[in-house]
């Protein structure tokens, strides 16, 4: 359109001079005078000076002097006037240009002055959308839905059609009196127009009773309605109208037609019937049941749902032949799957009768077979294995019964073969194969041979490079694939075609082609190649806008930046630019664009739309805890110290503010309350550390009361400052330097032991951990390693009172078998040293209570109820934790039922021990008082697969649990019988049984 615009305007104006040429001529010398005419009485003049109206223009001085042809004290030409006109309406930037001609400074000189004056073209830079919108529609889909790309032509007519397409989408979501009004502000230095919409939007309206035009067949009109939701099932009020709810609410009538059999009724929504007066809208509809299709499987046994499964016209909800064809494909598979490796299928579609259409699907089963070996022949160049790893046949193994065959398998594996041998040079090469039935005497065994010729392998002779002038490819002709001595293949040259032209885009070069041609070299089995560069134009960074930061400081975005000013014009630098910004966590969406994209200029405007998130977000969630618990539910009741089956309620809040102080940091208060413990944590977190997206920084203040075991109660109050280092993706070092009052109660314990326990420890402890990890998938592993070092020291250095080391390892490996399952194995081993122990002091006593290793329950070792592994009281049984701990964890993770439904056979062993010298293999407990020695316990999990993670259900069986002194009684009788030495104790027995339900796998 900018062509035909110029070319016009020349016209007209070439046209209009000419005629009046004489007139022109007779004119005084100081009379302005077009340029372009061929008869200009200035033609051949020297040119005294250039000015351009208005003086600023969009683009730089020295691009301008770049482009004109017409320069000062050279002659004046016509045609150089027109070409000036012609370079300048290229870029882009110019809406109108107007070259004049007038008598220079100096009469006498008879020189030239030219007057160039031009109006800007406009480009579309922010568009925001204010006011107070209920959601849906939000303002990102409102922006998307004006049809206003960032960086494109701006006319003003796409105000009104913007404006046009908000309405209609406010419409759609109930909001017919919505109004949106614009603001245009206009930036003459980057030629941005940028667009506020205010919308007004007040009360949505709700669905009033449909209409509806049925057959009557299968569902009444009161039925379809009910299907649509669209009205309150428990109240009687009709829902507010959205566009998700009408397109939901369709889908609902046509998926309970389709339910009972009528794939094909139609549902259609023939209108949205408005009613101002009630602020309602009733929709109406037209439905046609369709006839009854029944899908037979005739020939072979196969249950309903198999058919329903294999033949996807019960997923499309739609009959065409199409689909029926791959249900007829997906038929056959699934038989040949179960070990019918001649199965054929066909199907007949019958014609509707009686309001009923039968498909009728025959199935030739034929002999039933298993493939018991896929022999691999001929093969030099690549071992058996490779090859293997990308054939489908697969012989009989404990997943697959009877292997996996068919003629259609063995095409596409002998296809497979060539292809990997031809990407590797062999251009000769020739797989054959062939099954054997009645394999070694066997009736319905099969065997398959694959024989390879591979031929003679062709490398490239000679590789030459042309077109290559402005950019510098030295360091990457050492990576081609089609070096000189190389295989020759299509691959690879198009591999090196995707890595040059990846360099040239990278460096600015939008318009770089490729071609490439070969040629037999003089040696045999050699080709010659050329790869030809059309390089194009370079284009430049002419400068980086980012718009919409309202809370964000540009300082946060500058740093981000990965394209600068000069820069090549980069789609891969713009992109992770892109990307940074959204790794920001404080916008919800960027969008990135060049400004005028089909301009002819060198130097462009990279531009990004930054939209902030909502700075607030609060999260609530209400849980339980069903488990054995360890100890009694009563405070004083010391009956029960193994543990009880109970239930924990607990509620919790989290309240997060992002982008604070427009920074980027983030400032999160988390709370918990249950039976068990009351928690809450202020978190302001600073990312990027020194400016480095490897470094992260934490400052927390915690306050925690809790009951981690009925042995006590303890009461925290903590602040700590935690650094992130992350080394390389999977391995990660955190610092973190805690000061805490920890203040123990409710001791269940010897009461001559009470004061030593409860007196109010002060712990500052600095500690170092490394973790690795690199697991396919954090929440539900199958493959990969996971490990963690913790250090720490616990010193008076530190503000500590008590002096102790702790040293924590974690080993987690993840190994498949097959394609289904899974051995997971974690070992833990935790060491607490103890320093500057005072003189007759008991060394395992030098650890406060709180500080100790408790262990056992789901995550740890579940023949224990929670934290009820290691040293307990002697006289009243509870558990007071060790200075080491021994873990091992070995599961076997396999499908169960269905897709989401897992199973897990586990064993788990280990203890908690005293100290690092007490730490036993055995398996046998010497005495009431030993509990030095290795628990061993075995078990069935079932687990659910959910988006947030696996449902856990695990069932334990302990083969030799701990028994031990107990107490009948009160903490009160306890006090009084140790007083006159008159206790009586009672034997007890952690329970063999345990269970737990929780969520997440056990590691």
């Amino acid at each position: 359109m900018v062509k035909v615009r110029v070319s016009a305007l020349v016209f007209l104006i070439i046209a209009t001079w000419t005629l009046a040429g004489d007139a022109q001529a007779d004119r005084a010398d100081n009379t302005p005078t077009s340029a372009l005419t061929g008869n200009s009485p200035y033609e051949g003049r020297r040119i005294d000076g250039i000015n351009f109206v208005p003086a600023r223009q969009p683009l730089e001085p020295e691009v301008i002097k770049q482009l004109l042809p017409l320069k000062i004290g050279a002659p004046f030409q016509t045609s150089d006037a027109r070409e000036a006109i012609q370079k300048l309406y290229a870029t882009g930037r110019y809406e109108d240009i107007v070259i004049d001609a007038s008598p220079g400074g100096n009469p006498g000189t008879g020189g030239v002055l030219i007057t160039i004056t031009t109006r800007n073209s406009w480009f579309i830079g922010r568009v925001e959308i204010e006011g107070d919108i209920p959601e849906p529609p939000n303002a990102g889909q409102l922006i998307t839905a004006s049809r206003l790309d960032l960086g494109q032509p701006f006319e003003k007519d796409k105000v009104k059609a913007a404006a046009d397409n908000m309405r209609r989408l406010l419409i759609s979501n109930g909001f017919y009196n919505s109004q949106v009004d614009s603001d245009l502000e206009y930036n003459d230095l980057t030629q941005e127009v940028n667009l506020t919409f205010t919308v007004t939007a007040r009360h949505r309206a709700r669905f009033a009773p449909p209409v509806v035009k049925s057959d009557g067949q299968v569902l009444t009109d009161k039925q379809i309605i009910k299907a649509s939701h669209w009205h309150w099932i428990l109240i009687p009020k009709w829902q507010q109208l959205t566009l998700q709810r009408v397109t939901t609410g369709v889908e609902k009538i046509r998926v309970k037609y389709q339910n009972a059999n009528r794939l094909l009724a139609t549902v259609s929504l023939d209108s949205l019937e408005y009613s101002s007066q009630s602020n309602s809208v009733s929709p109406h509809l037209s439905v046609t049941a369709g006839p009854v299709v029944d899908v037979k499987a005739d020939g072979a046994k196969i249950s309903k749902k198999r058919i329903q499964t294999e033949v996807p016209i019960y997923e499309e909800r739609a009959v065409d032949r199409d689909l029926l064809v791959e249900g007829q494909r997906n038929l056959r598979d699934y038989f040949q799957s179960e070990g019918y490796f001649d199965a054929k299928a066909t199907f007949q579609e019958g014609r509707i009768a009686n309001g009923k259409q039968e498909i009728d699907y025959q199935i030739e089963l034929g002999t039933r077979h298993r493939l018991m070996a896929v022999a691999i022949g001929g093969n030099r160049f690549f071992d058996t294995r490779a090859i293997r790893e990308r054939l489908l046949m697969q012989p009989k193994s404990f997943e697959m019964r009877r292997g996996r065959y068919s003629d259609a398998y063995l095409r596409r594996d002998r296809d497979a073969i060539a292809e990997l041998y031809r990407s590797n040079g062999f251009r000769d090469v020739k797989v054959t194969g062939r099954a054997v039935d009645d394999y070694r005497g066997r009736l319905g065994d099969i065997a398959v041979f694959v024989n390879i010729d591979e031929g003679a392998q062709w490398l490239v002779g000679k590789l030459t490079i042309t077109g290559q002038e402005k950019l510098d490819l030295s360091q990457v002709i050492p990576r081609l694939s089609s070096s000189s001595g190389q295989p020759f293949s299509e691959f690879n040259v198009a591999a090196d075609r995707d890595t040059i032209l990846a360099r040239y885009f990278s460096n600015g070069f939008a318009g770089v082609t490729f071609e490439w041609n070969s040629t037999p070299a003089a040696e045999a089995h050699r080709m010659d190649l050329e790869f030809h560069i059309n390089e194009g134009r370079q284009q430049f960074v002419r400068e980086v806008l980012v718009e919409g930061l309202h809370t964000t400081k540009q300082k946060l975005v500058d740093e981000q930046l990965h394209i600068s000013p000069g820069d090549p014009l980069s789609p891969i630098a713009m992109a992770e630019t892109q990307r940074r910004l959204y790794d920001l966590g404080v916008f919800a969406r960027v969008d990135a664009a060049v400004q005028n994209p089909d301009g002819d200029e060198d130097r462009k405007y990279v531009l990004y739309q930054a939209e902030e998130a909502h700075r607030y977000s609060i999260t609530g969630g209400v849980g339980a805890e069903i488990a054995r618990i360890g100890g009694s539910t009563a405070q004083a009741d010391l009956t029960d110290p193994s543990g009880a089956t109970g239930f924990s309620p607990r509620v919790s809040l989290d309240i997060s503010r992002i982008n604070a102080f427009g920074i980027g940091d983030t400032i999160t208060l988390r709370s918990r309350l249950s039976t068990l413990q009351k928690r809450a944590a202020l978190d302001y977190l600073v990312p990027r550390l020194f400016g480095s997206r490897d470094f992260d920084i934490d400052f927390s203040a915690i306050y925690d009361d809790s009951r981690d075991v009925r042995t006590f109660g303890a009461k925290r109050e903590e602040v700590a400052v935690q650094i992130t280092h992350r080394l390389t993706k999977p391995i990660i070092l955190f610092y973190r330097y805690a000061f805490r009052n920890v203040t123990v109660n409710n001791l269940k314990i010897d009461p001559l032991l009470v004061p030593l326990y409860s007196e109010t420890v002060h712990i500052g402890i600095f500690t170092v951990n490394l973790v690795q990890d690199r697991r396919d998938d954090p929440t539900d592993a199958h493959k990969g390693i996971y490990n963690s070092l913790e250090a720490g020291l616990a010193d008076h250095a530190f503000g500590s009172r008590s002096d102790f080391g702790r040293l924590l390892g974690r080993n987690a490996t993840y190994t498949p078998i097959g394609s289904k399952f899974t051995l997971a194995r974690q070992t833990t081993f935790g060491f607490l040293p103890a320093f500057n122990i005072p003189p007759n002091a008991d060394p395992t006593d030098a650890i406060p209570i709180a500080e100790r290793f408790f262990g056992g329950g789901n995550l740890s070792h579940r023949g224990f109820p929670e934290n009820q592994a290691g040293p307990r009281d002697l006289d009243t049984g509870f558990p007071l934790g060790g200075s080491a701990e021994f873990f091992n964890n070995t599961e076997l993770r396999f499908p169960l039922i269905g897709e989401n439904v897992n199973g897990v056979l586990f064993h788990d062993m280990g203890n908690v021990y005293s100290s690092i010298g007490q730490m036993s293999f055995r398996v046998s407990q010497r005495g009431l008082n030993d509990f030095n020695y290795m628990v061993h316990a075995v078990g069935f999990g079932v687990r659910y697969r959910t988006p947030v993670g696996p449902i856990r259900l695990d069932l334990a069986y302990s083969i030799n649990p701990p028994r031990f002194n107990g107490f009948a009684g009160t903490f009160t009788d306890l006090v009084n019988c140790t007083a006159t030495n008159s206790c009586t104790r009672a034997t007890q027995q952690i329970s063999h049984f345990q269970f737990f339900f929780s969520i997440g796998q056990a590691f």
